[in-house]
């Protein structure tokens, strides 16, 4: 697919000891927690949205139990299990097979999948770039640079116009956070850089007026099983690489000018239908089960993440797109090289304010694109500028400084401070993991032994009724169904924040109770310090329920017929 091929072994080494250092430097929050945990609380193994992160356990705990499709335990109705999410489940098919805990099939699919991630943007950069300097530049700034968001808490604005900095708010953002934290991220970004390799690969040939070749339709094959993996792991990220195609062909008939020429590059426009012919029966599923299955659907509908303002993305990727745009100004023979990552850039920038759910996401992996655009004009623009002026030759004319040394000074310099963010962010998690352990990071271990109790229980079709956080939690570590357990992935969460609120409120009157009971079928209730402090509602006066466990903090609750 391009230059790559001509790096030398030693290079590549290099690349991949680089790689393998950052994959298992993600792991250090995670130990910290884990050798740090106080008696009588349990760490999660979990640096940041232990909400979301749970839902992932929860598919790995189906999978673990021998189930292959996905059924939502986060809200009481039942349901048909459907593939979608099933990356995790499949994950925890992988723990049932080989004996491995969960715990450790999470770690090791994490730090797997950032290796991979992290190895294969190593040979995405030297695809465009044949300078050492400048690839090991971009390939530095792609694994740990980030934005400027740490200015915004020097500054004392966190919440800067009501959002969060991308730097620590958006795994997606930045690939060190993406490897940092879920493998599924990091998966998803590897298909996409295969994706734009073989639409760039496809552009070059058509560009070239070369005739199509087996190796070529063998490229766009495994690009469209990759987007089959993607439509498992990360499914709407294909709208990325289907806005970057039409951009891209867009750009090659505006080159090849066919209506002049009077030939149209019908061979590279099949090869590019290829990578979404392939993937569409997955795609044509999903479509149908998010039609079909009324629960999947509420959960689709709910689980929306709005862009920021446009001004955060200018502080997490400004830095970075003015030095791209040296390169279009003071650059332009690189223009044609460099267009699938326009191409990239310009699909992106619609999509994280188009009418679509996952607005946020959509920015997923672009960081790497810019990272080569932004080592390009600092290396090869803007370095040079500078080694014409006085106060650089005066420089080298002093024996201890050379041209080499102050380029490879500033271009350290540069990716320092591009890093600072990141190294905030791990310095972070990690006083979080090793020394404020907060919850639900860390647990009681009053409600991890009350979850194992409920693991015992085989009832079909459970459902627990208790506080959002113990909903999350037990439906996570227990398969069994909840009330209420998440943002979207709970039906009509707002109806079902109110109604478990109402229920462990003492004003509320007992029928009520009873009814919301009946309604769901619920099977215990839950009632431990999260539940006491909805309304302080005392269960052991109530005459309808009859404890059936109990330790130090938790006891749980079966309804009875009186």
């Amino acid at each position: 697919m391009g230059i790559s091929a001509n790096i030398s072994r030693r290079e590549w080494l290099g690349a991949v000891v680089v790689a393998m250092g950052t994959a298992v430097l993600t792991l250090l929050p995670y130990w910290l927690g884990s050798i740090t945990a106080p008696d009588g609380r349990v760490y999660m193994h979990l640096i940041m949205n232990p909400e979301d992160s749970l839902t992932y356990w929860a598919k790995m705990w189906q999978g673990a139990q021998g189930a292959w499709l996905y059924t939502i335990p986060f809200t009481p109705e039942p349901h048909p299990g459907a593939a979608i999410g099933v990356f995790y489940v499949w994950l925890g098919q992988v723990a049932r097979v080989t004996g491995l805990s969960l715990t450790a099939v999470w770690h090791m699919s994490r730090v797997l999948a950032a290796f991979g991630l992290f190895v294969t943007i190593f040979g995405f950069t030297a695809v465009f770039l044949p300078h050492r300097l400048t690839r090991w530049a971009a390939y530095l700034l792609a694994l740990f640079g980030s934005g400027l968001g740490w200015l915004l808490f020097m500054l004392g604005q966190p919440y800067w116009l009501d959002a969060f900095p991308l730097d620590f708010k958006d795994p997606g953002a930045h690939i060190f956070f993406t490897g940092l934290t879920y493998p599924h991220i990091a998966l998803g970004t590897t298909l996409i850089l295969f994706d734009m390799l073989a639409l760039k690969s496809i552009g070059d040939q058509a560009l070239a007026g070369q005739a199509t070749n087996r190796r070529m339709w063998l490229i766009a094959v495994l690009a469209g099983v990759g987007n089959l993996l993607l439509g498992i792991a990360y499914p709407f990220l294909l709208y990325i690489v289907a806005v970057t195609a039409v951009f891209y062909f867009l750009y090659l008939l505006f080159k090849l000018r066919p209506f002049a020429r009077r030939s149209i590059p019908w061979a590279a426009g099949f090869q590019a239908a290829l990578l979404f012919l392939i993937p569409a029966p997955l795609y044509l599923y999903l479509f149908y089960v998010w039609q079909s299955n009324d629960i999947f659907r509420i959960w689709d509908a709910q689980a929306g993440t709005p862009s920021p303002p446009w001004p955060h993305y200018l502080v997490g990727f400004g830095v970075m797109l003015v030095l791209a745009g040296l390169v279009v100004w003071k650059r332009p023979s690189t223009r044609p090289h460099f267009a699938i990552l326009w191409c990239w850039i310009g699909a992106v920038a619609l999509l994280i304010y188009a009418p679509l759910g996952p607005q946020r996401r959509f920015i997923q992996g672009v960081h790497v694109a810019l990272a080569i655009l932004a080592a390009t004009g600092l290396v090869e623009v803007v370095l040079p500028r500078l080694q014409q002026t006085r106060f650089w030759q005066r420089l080298v004319a002093n024996p201890r400084y050379t041209t080499p040394k102050l380029n490879r000074f500033i271009i350290a310099l540069f990716l320092l401070l591009m890093s600072l963010s990141n190294l905030l962010l791990l310095a972070d998690v990690s006083r979080i993991a090793a020394l404020t352990q907060p919850d639900p990071f860390f647990r009681p271990a009053d409600e991890l032994a009350a979850v194992e109790w409920l693991r015992a229980q085989e009832d079909s079709h459970t459902v627990i009724l208790g506080d959002y956080q113990t909903g999350n939690l037990v439906a996570a570590y227990t398969g069994h169904s909840v009330m209420l357990g998440h943002w979207a992935e709970t039906a009509d969460y707002e109806g079902k924040v109110t109604a478990v609120a109402q229920f462990f409120n003492v004003a509320t009157p007992d029928t009520q109770r009873q009814a919301l009971l009946n309604q769901f079928n619920v099977r215990y209730v839950w009632f431990g310090p999260r539940e006491e402090a909805l309304g302080q509602f005392q269960p052991d006066a109530a005459p309808y329920l009859t404890a059936v466990y109990q330790n130090n903090t938790i006891t749980l609750y079966a309804p009875t017929d009186d």
